[in-house]
């Protein structure tokens, strides 16, 4: 006998790509900030691979800052310098560039880095390209 097996799974399957992005970047201090980073992630969901990195690029700049925001020494001093210094530039240049990214992905950067910033409690001091 030979009959086709169906299959009948109630769970939905993730996607190949590492599955559903995670959802808790926002540290839960912000749900405003939480709810539009959800709403990000599912406008760009469906999109193209360069999308994804693109995105991909975004998180991580920020998960880096928001991470390491109080470090003052050492690696992670390094690692909050770079990624204040990436999202504070207004550079155009290098398509992976916070400006052009967010350009991209058709979101307000000055709007994201503002709430990132707040979200960091990055000082006043700090908030300029020249960071030490």
């Amino acid at each position: 006998m030979t009959g086709t097996v169906q299959r009948h799974d109630s769970a939905r399957r993730e996607p190949a790509m590492g599955g559903a992005p995670s959802r808790g970047f926002a540290m839960s201090r912000d749900p405003e900030l939480a709810v539009a980073f959800d709403a990000i992630y599912g406008r760009a969901m469906p999109a193209d691979a360069e999308r994804r990195l693109l995105l991909a690029v975004l998180e991580d700049g920020i998960r880096t800052l928001i991470k390491h925001a109080r470090a003052t020494r050492g690696r992670a001093a390094t690692l909050r310098r770079e990624a204040l210094t990436w999202l504070l530039s207004d550079a155009n240049t290098d398509p992976f560039a916070f400006e052009r990214i967010c350009e991209a992905l058709g979101i307000d950067s000055a709007r994201l880095r503002g709430r990132v910033l707040g979200e960091a409690d990055v000082p006043a001091e700090d908030q300029t390209v020249d960071v030490r």
